[in-house]
């Protein structure tokens, strides 16, 4: 509350417009900083690329939770919110929308943000993927290479041990999938093949792979959705990813016309997504309980995290074996549609 004397009254509504004046001043000049500031912001947010595997648990249980995937970029930021630390992440909105995830150090989802227009140009035309040299996909989904021949695949099983480990896998191609990949100026639609991984009898792993195939024979990879169970609920998604998004690297799963010291990369996504494939044979000789098969192709198969694994190729029928680190997985079904 206010009191002025009645003497000075004069003098207070000679003074009064100069001191509006000078708070109208003081009040644009706030104005002016808060609108510069929040024009700033997305930019503030810049933070350090971090690795999933070492973001606290809580974090990455919020990214999943809200349409982030496992190995996705996640970047920490050099500013706290309410004094702790947090991360950006890409996620989706109910409407299945792309949005920044903004979670603080103790998992709490802090905001939701969307890049504007020029941003997601930017981010688009970084990710554009450029075609193999060559490479046209006229019949993509129609697979056909002898040793891979997909395009008619129904189904194969695959069974035997990793460790102590009883394995079984359930391929099953899915034609009535349709994902389609921008490769150069190439619109390539994809077939979808998902893999039912079981360990001791119980569901380990369900991955929907994308493959295309290019006119010389070439089978690419493109990507994988793969959703890790354990007592038959969902717990992850590491190793999916997808070209264009997490990388702009088509793998090669099988070269058109396979030669002894092919080598190629079926996955060149991160430090923890990558393999390098070789050809180290053309006549191998695998019994199976599908049948026995003569001139396999045998291909070495390095993992990220130094690994080796092999997988032998049978002329019209595909992969007839499997053979990870202590380890056999042998066909026993193959079902052509």
């Amino acid at each position: 509350m206010r009191q002025v004397g009645s003497h000075n009254e004069e003098l207070f509504e000679t003074m009064k417009p100069k001191r509006n004046i000078r708070l109208n001043i003081k009040a644009f000049i706030l104005l002016a900083a808060l609108a510069l500031s929040s024009a700033l912001a997305p930019n503030a947010l810049a933070g350090k690329a971090q690795k999933w595997k070492d973001l606290p648990e809580s974090v990455r249980g919020t990214i999943l939770a809200n349409g982030g995937k496992a190995n996705g970029q996640v970047d920490k930021e050099s500013e706290k919110i309410d004094g702790q630390v947090v991360y950006e992440a890409v996620g989706k909105d109910k409407n299945g929308k792309e949005v920044d995830l903004v979670v603080n150090e103790a998992g709490k989802l802090v905001m939701t943000k969307d890049d504007d227009a020029a941003d997601r140009a930017q981010e688009q035309a970084a990710k554009a993927v450029k075609a193999p040299k060559g490479a046209k996909f006229s019949h993509p989904r129609d697979i056909n290479n002898p040793y891979l021949p997909m395009g008619t695949l129904k189904a194969d099983i695959l069974e035997g041990r990793e460790g102590a480990k009883k394995i079984r896998i359930e391929r099953i191609a899915k034609p009535g999938i349709r994902k389609t990949f921008k490769i150069g100026n190439q619109s390539v639609a994809a077939l979808a093949v998902e893999d039912r991984e079981y360990e001791n009898g119980e569901l380990a792993e369900v991955a929907m792979d994308y493959f295309a195939q290019s006119d010389d024979g070439t089978v690419y990879y493109l990507g994988e959705d793969v959703d890790e169970y354990k007592n038959g609920k969902v717990i992850g998604h590491s190793g999916s990813w997808m070209l264009g998004k997490d990388t702009q690297k088509p793998g090669i799963i099988l070269p058109g016309h396979p030669k002894l010291g092919d080598k190629f990369k079926s996955e060149d996504v991160s430090k923890e997504i990558h393999e390098d494939d070789e050809v180290v044979s053309l006549s191998e000789k695998v019994k199976t309980p599908a049948g026995t098969y003569d001139n396999c192709i045998k291909v070495t198969e390095k993992l990220a995290d130094g690994t080796v694994e092999y997988k032998y190729y049978a002329s019209g029928v595909g992969v007839v074996r499997e053979v990870p680190e202590s380890g056999d997985v042998l066909l026993t079904t193959h079902q052509t549609r």
